[in-house]
């Protein structure tokens, strides 16, 4: 009989358990569903970053990049540092970079080849939709919607 009143005891503590980790996962996921999704005021705007990128993003979807790094070797980069970044027009449209938060994908065509090329700006700041990065950049390079452009 005591084995009984043990085996019912870790019986509740595992269901308790069980059921007090499953709530949290609910509700973290529950949380990450219930922000508000990415809309044109929080990407629109000139966006610098600290070394030297600079995005101007447009309702339309039009854009223009300056000095902003290749995603690698597919879309022209090359050993030079002139080589290395994109400056002209590209098409701006959301998407999700691989695990990351939303943001915006920019479709261009690598000067010399025409090759399509794309560039991410993960957005991770969506209260305000201020700061952004590009994950081809270097760690600490972020890109911050220059005042007075926040929707």
């Amino acid at each position: 009989m005591r084995t009984d009143g043990r085996r019912i005891l870790w019986w509740s503590i595992g269901a308790t358990g069980l059921l007090l980790a499953l709530t949290v996962a609910f509700r973290m996921d529950l949380g990450n569903a219930g922000e508000d999704p990415l809309g044109i005021a929080d990407v629109a705007g000139v966006r610098q970053s600290s070394d030297g990128g600079r995005l101007t993003v447009r309702a339309d979807g039009s854009a223009d990049l300056e000095r902003v790094r290749r995603p690698g070797p597919d879309c022209g980069q090359s050993t030079d540092a002139a080589g290395r970044s994109y400056t002209g027009p590209a098409t701006g449209v959301f998407d999700t970079y691989p695990d990351e938060q939303p943001g915006i994908r920019f479709d261009y065509q690598e000067p010399v080849t025409a090759k399509p090329c794309k560039l991410y700006l993960v957005v991770f700041s969506l209260k305000d939709g201020a700061k952004g990065f590009l994950p081809q950049d270097p760690p600490g390079v972020s890109y911050v919607r220059s005042a007075g452009q926040q929707g």
